[in-house]
C-alpha cells in the first residue's frame, strides 16, 4: 500500500470509523480500522462484531494498492493533530505503516488484514430509502428513552415500526416512552418490525445529516439492519426479541393542560437544581390557570415555581423524575406542549402542540 490523501477527506470518516471500535477489546484486531483500496477509493472498516462501519476516502494518489489493519484510535489522534490542508502518505512497509505528512513521520505498528473479522453476507428481504433528514429526526426524538443495560434486553435500542408508508420509532425504559412517526410514499409497502441496539441508534444519529436532501438506503432482514449513504455503509445486529405492545402504555387523558413549552423548560430547569441528587424528583401541583413545580433535597433546600398553564380541571399533585422531564420538552420542538394527565397515579402523556407526529409519557414517582 502506498496512497496518498487530503487530512480532512481522512479525519471525518476515520472519527466515525473510531467510534465503533472499542476501546477495551478481548480480540486486539477489533481495536483496530481495516484500510483497503478498492476503485481507487480508501475503505475504512470497523466493528465490534456487533456492527460495522465502513467509510470511503477519495486517493489523491495511488502508488501501490494493498489492505492492512492498524489501530483506529492512535492513526485517527495523529490526523487530527496534523495541521489543516496537509496531505498524508500512508505506505506500507512489511509490517509497518508509515504515515508521514511535510516533516512529521510516524510509524504504526500493523496485524494481518486476513484476521480482521467481517459481518457475514445476508440475503435482505426489505429495501427501501429516505432523507436522512426524515430518519435522524425520529431517533432524535425518540433515542433518550431507550433502556441503558436492561435486563429486559428488548429495552435497550429503538423499535422500529414499518408499514403503509410509515415509519415508527419507538423508545421505552419501563418509566417513560417516546414515540415519533412519519408517513413517506417513498418507503413503499414494506412491512417491517425490528429493534435497532442502542449503540447503533447513537452511531447513525452521529453519522446522518442534519440538513439537505441526501438519502439513505435502508436494508433490512431478519437479524440484520444496514444503512448505505455517499459516505458510509453502516451495517447493525438487531435485537431478537419481541417489542411490548407499546399502544397499551400510552394513557387517555381526561384532564388536559396547554403551556408554553419554553417556559415549562426553564422552570424545570431551575427546579432541577435543588432535587434530589439521586432520584430528581420535582412535584406537580396542578391549579387552574397554574402549574407549581416545586423541588427540594436532602439539605433541606426547596425550589418553587409557578408557570401559567391553561388547565380547568380539578387540582391534582403529582410527582415525576425532573431528568425525564427536561428530556422531552427539550425534544419538542413546538411552542406549546399539550400534557394529558389521568390521576396522581396514572402516567402524563405529554404532546407537541402543532399536530407534530410524537408522543412522550412519563410514569409518576412517589416523593
Amino acid at each position: 500500500m502506498d496512497i496518498t490523501v487530503e487530512r480532512e477527506a481522512l479525519l471525518k470518516p476515520l472519527q466515525a470509523v473510531s467510534g465503533v471500535v472499542e476501546r477495551k477489546q478481548t480480540l486486539p484486531i477489533l481495536s483496530n480500522v481495516l484500510l483497503t483500496i478498492k476503485d481507487g477509493r480508501l475503505l475504512l472498516t470497523g466493528t465490534d462484531l456487533e456492527i460495522e462501519l465502513v467509510g470511503f476516502v477519495r486517493v489523491e494518489a495511488m502508488m501501490q494498492e494493498g489492505t492492512v489493519t492498524v489501530s483506529a484510535r492512535k492513526l485517527f489522534d495523529i490526523c487530527r493533530a496534523l495541521p489543516e490542508g496537509v496531505s498524508i502518505r500512508l505506505t506500507l512497509e512489511k509490517n509497518n505503516l508509515k504515515v508521514r505528512a511535510g516533516d512529521s513521520h510516524f510509524t504504526l505498528n500493523t496485524l494481518s488484514a486476513q484476521d480482521f473479522p467481517n459481518l457475514e453476507d445476508v440475503d435482505y428481504n426489505a429495501t427501501f430509502s429516505i432523507k436522512q433528514t426524515y430518519l435522524k429526526n425520529l431517533l432524535t426524538k425518540t433515542y433518550f428513552a431507550m433502556g441503558q443495560q436492561d435486563v429486559r434486553h428488548y429495552l435497550n435500542g429503538t423499535y422500529i415500526d414499518i408499514a403503509q408508508n410509515a415509519i415508527k420509532c419507538v423508545a421505552a425504559d419501563g418509566h417513560r416512552l417516546a414515540l415519533a412517526s412519519l408517513y413517506d410514499e417513498s418507503i413503499g409497502n414494506i412491512e417491517a418490525k425490528v429493534i435497532l441496539p442502542r449503540k447503533s441508534v447513537l452511531e447513525l444519529i452521529r453519522l446522518f445529516s442534519s440538513d439537505g436532501d441526501e438519502r439513505v438506503t435502508i436494508h433490512i432482514s431478519d437479524n440484520r439492519m444496514c444503512f448505505v449513504t455517499n459516505d458510509y455503509i453502516f451495517t447493525s445486529k438487531l435485537i431478537n426479541a419481541q417489542y411490548p405492545d407499546y399502544k397499551r402504555l400510552i394513557p387517555a387523558g381526561t384532564s388536559t393542560a396547554l403551556g408554553e413549552r419554553e417556559a415549562i423548560k426553564q422552570a424545570l430547569t431551575r427546579a432541577s437544581i435543588l432535587s434530589n441528587e439521586k432520584f430528581r424528583g420535582v412535584r406537580f401541583q396542578l391549579e387552574t390557570g397554574k402549574l407549581r413545580i416545586t423541588a427540594n433535597n436532602a439539605d433541606q433546600e426547596q425550589a418553587d415555581e409557578a408557570v401559567p398553564l391553561s388547565y380547568e380541571g380539578d387540582s391534582m399533585e403529582i410527582g415525576f423524575n425532573v431528568a425525564y422531564l427536561l428530556d422531552i420538552v427539550s425534544a419538542i420542538a413546538s411552542k406549546s406542549i399539550c400534557c394529558s394527565f389521568s390521576g396522581p397515579n396514572a402516567g402524563v402523556l405529554i404532546e407537541p402542540e402543532d399536530g407534530d407526529d410524537s408522543l412522550y409519557v412519563v410514569m409518576p414517582m412517589r416523593l
